[in-house]
């Protein structure tokens, strides 16, 4: 149970020895790690497992045959090196898992490059709605086109590599690829272009999402812009981040398309969290969808259809199609505590709080977030936090239900600051879903942002 416990987290750190290291000796209750989630017993995961228990069992056997009883003791000095002994079987298996993944990604290369005759792949990335405009660009390009879209959160190159391989009689019968791109640092969005050679790219934004690995927020930009860079047609940016707009020019872009959210006329928010309705070029679109931010992803994803050839109106019949992204932004209803639950737990960046807040804001009774706070902030931790903190007491919240991590208490400070008492603080995720049976009420609307993975907390 502990090998297991602490391979979930070095997978949690995306297999980082020196993160992981960090978080096992600061977390001392090594067998019950799990709780947001599970391990995925990957190839690597299961390797790790069984180098780690032979060298531990060859350790034991060694001491025990060597010192007999007293050797037995040496359990007590082994389970202390259990995380030591995990990364030394990460650095054993490493030559291994690099040679297997670079075959995989070679072999979906070489699948894609003499079976896409007849395909168009469009990449997205970006800090913020890679995920929502996947969702929203698959919906309306179904409208005309055959669509193979990546599932669920694949952005990486393997997982993109292997979802190629795994699905290859769909790419021989479709006509769309959409790729959403993922990166934690720069040249990891520049290999996705180089696996799957993008013909269209979508930016949707940039902000500080990740900064803790990438180092710098112009590591950051020069990461996103590796995909606008490398598309082979028309790049589609959206000018409503001021990221793009201030350094877009700074790129080598082959073709290139600004849009706004400004462009969509009369705008109205649907009554019960129903959706929106908007103008665009004499059509009305309606969406389901709630954040007004949604408006500005719609866009980014009309202007590749129009390329496209795609008409307005069929674009606009795709748009009403559009399904709620799971965990995005979700509204559920409970009918029998006349509750309205918005969950935003896959939110993860200040520009989503803040739109989070905006469809809070729509509620008729008690406005409550329940959230931990975000991640992978780096030095600029402090400062996004406290402005959280201060955000919140200025949007007229009613009670704050804050999960303990290594930011709440700045997220409580920027609340002090302001004046604003009316929050709480739990110890844990459990705690918190415990007691919201105690503290909602009939007619409150409570929203759930972000939701910290255990190797975090």
């Amino acid at each position: 149970m502990i090998i297991r416990n602490l391979i979930y987290i070095l997978q949690a750190e995306l297999y980082d020895a020196r993160k992981f290291l960090r978080f096992a000796y600061s977390h001392s209750q090594w067998w019950k790690l799990e709780k947001r989630a599970k391990l995925i017993w990957t190839k690597k995961a299961r390797l790790i497992y069984v180098l780690t228990a032979l060298m531990l069992l060859a350790i034991f056997l060694f001491s025990a045959g060597l010192f007999g009883t007293w050797g037995i003791l040496s359990l007590v000095v082994i389970i202390p090196l259990v995380p030591i002994v995990i990364v030394i079987a990460l650095c054993i298996i490493e030559p291994i898992d690099y040679f297997l993944k670079n075959r995989l990604f070679k072999k979906a290369q070489k699948f894609l490059q003499e079976n896409r005759k007849n395909l168009t792949v469009i990449g997205i990335t970006g800090s913020y709605g890679k995920t929502s405009t996947r969702e929203i660009l698959s919906s309306i390009l179904a409208e005309k086109f055959r669509v193979i879209k990546l599932s669920e959160n694949i952005n990486t190159d393997i997982g993109i590599a292997d979802f190629i391989l795994k699905n290859s009689k769909m790419f021989l019968e479709n006509e769309i690829f959409i790729v959403e791109m993922g990166a934690y640092k720069k040249g990891e969005i520049k290999k996705l272009c180089d696996l799957v050679e993008p013909d269209y790219a979508i930016l949707t934004g940039i902000n500080e999402s990740h900064l803790e690995r990438f180092g710098s927020l112009e590591n950051i930009i020069s990461a996103k812009f590796e995909l606008p860079q490398e598309a082979k047609k028309t790049v589609v940016l959206n000018f409503d981040d001021e990221n793009i707009l201030k350094n877009y020019a700074r790129f080598k872009l082959k073709e290139f398309i600004g849009t706004s959210k400004s462009e969509a006329k009369n705008v109205r928010i649907l009554d019960n969290y129903s959706g929106l309705e908007f103008e665009l070029e004499g059509a009305m679109f309606r969406t389901k969808l709630l954040a007004q931010h949604n408006i500005a992803l719609i866009l980014l994803a009309s202007r590749v259809a129009q390329k496209l050839g795609m008409t307005t109106i069929e674009i606009s019949h795709g748009v009403g199609k559009i399904e709620y992204v799971p965990h995005r932004l979700e509204p559920i209803y409970n009918e029998m505590t006349k509750v309205w639950v918005i969950d935003d737990s896959y939110n993860g960046n200040f520009d989503g709080i803040a739109s989070g807040l905006e469809v809070l804001k729509r509620a008729a009774g008690r406005r409550i977030v329940l959230t931990p706070g975000l991640v992978e902030l780096g030095e600029k931790s402090v400062e996004v936090h406290e402005k959280i903190g201060q955000l919140y007491a200025q949007s007229g919240i009613d009670l704050i239900l804050l999960i303990k991590s290594p930011n709440s208490g700045y997220i409580t400070k920027g609340l002090e600051e302001k004046g604003f008492k009316n929050y709480r603080v739990y110890s844990s995720s459990q705690e918190a879903h415990a007691d919201l049976s105690n503290v909602v009420k009939s007619g409150d609307t409570i929203i759930f942002q972000n939701d910290l993975p255990d190797n975090y907390i």
